[in-house]
């Protein structure tokens, strides 16, 4: 199944200013999201992003502020799983987007959760793996087993944005390729 831009959001999860720093490799983490999110405000493609317990762990890194479309929706949680906090689910349901297109942090608790339980629900999940991190390597490794356990689809930065553009020579297409392609 390829990712489509018509029927697909972006939901980044907890990037934040004293989280973020804390994982494995965060500037993979930061740019990945950040391309992700540039890529899906050039798409129009709608966008969440969750906080997790913004009063403790702050808000999300500018970076990611500095690159979400203005009409990202921020979303905060003290649950673990998005899922579960009250009023996520009616967010996701009122986008009308079947495809969940997953990045952030930690992979293996949050990440893991809330694509496991959007599943449950009958969405189509994807995680973007090298836009997702844990504190630990061994974490990542762990999430991945589990992700293909759940039958939950892994994906890459560039695989999100060519399957969303799908067709060459378009303004987007070369506003992506030269922007956001490395």
């Amino acid at each position: 199944m390829l990712i489509s831009k018509s029927d697909s959001c972006l939901l980044i999860i907890d990037v934040q200013e004293r989280l973020a720093p804390a994982v494995n490799d965060p500037r993979r983490v930061i740019d990945g999201c950040s391309r992700l999110l540039k890529g899906a405000d050039i798409l129009n493609v709608p966008v969440i992003i969750t906080e997790q317990y913004p009063k403790g762990l702050g808000s999300s890194i500018f970076e990611i502020k500095e690159s979400a479309p203005e009409s990202a929706i921020y979303f905060q949680k003290t649950s673990l799983s998005a899922v579960c906090e009250e009023g996520f689910m009616e967010k996701i349901r009122a986008i009308g987007k079947k495809q969940i297109v997953i990045a952030g942090i930690e992979e293996h608790i949050c990440v893991l959760q809330t694509a496991v339980e959007l599943k449950e629900n009958g969405f189509d999940v994807f995680i973007v793996t090298d836009a997702s991190a844990s504190r630990s390597v061994e974490n990542e490794k762990a999430a991945l087993r589990r992700f293909k356990q759940e039958n939950i689809y892994l994906t890459s930065i560039e695989m999100v944005l060519f399957e969303w553009l799908r067709k060459a020579g378009s303004p987007e297409f070369k506003d992506i390729q030269n922007r956001l392609i490395r």
